[in-house]
């Protein structure tokens, strides 16, 4: 499996940049001290080296980033992520960008990760269980964009 055909690494990048708050006046960026600047270096990352994997990638996301993020957005971005996931399951490895980039996010939404299994559906039900009303948002959106593919 490599990047690009497998993975839409353009749309992911171009999801979580509208989740980026330097926009807001959120200036100077602060990278990857921020979850969606990490994200981004991520996703940049992955799309540079061809890799789908970051070993300790997951014990890199910046856990300090208090800021508060636009939950539409990101929840959106949530949905186009695990659109992109490919449904490993028993192969599924934490380190996978597609993890590293939902976790950074599930962090900047609700200061805390999802455990995944490798099965999107699963994920999102299991994200509606510790927070429905979040949980429906990116359910309402993954089927918008599955629906459009």
């Amino acid at each position: 499996m490599q990047v690009g055909e497998t993975i839409n690494l353009p749309y992911i990048k171009e999801t979580i940049e509208k989740c980026c708050r330097s926009k807001d006046g959120c200036e100077p960026c602060a990278g990857k001290a921020c979850l969606i600047g990490f994200a981004k270096i991520v996703s940049l990352y992955a799309e540079e080296k061809k890799a789908l994997a970051i070993p300790g990638g997951l014990k890199l996301i910046p856990k300090q980033d208090f800021k508060v993020y636009d939950v539409d957005e990101v929840a959106h971005a949530l949905a186009v992520i695990n659109l992109e996931c490919k449904n490993c399951s028993d192969n599924h490895d934490d380190n996978c960008i597609i993890n590293i980039m939902r976790s950074s996010l599930e962090i900047a939404l609700m200061g805390e990760n999802v455990q995944f299994t490798g099965s999107p559906l699963a994920y999102v039900m299991s994200l509606g269980k510790i927070n429905a009303e979040l949980g429906n948002k990116v359910m309402v959106y993954y089927n918008e964009l599955k629906n459009r593919k």
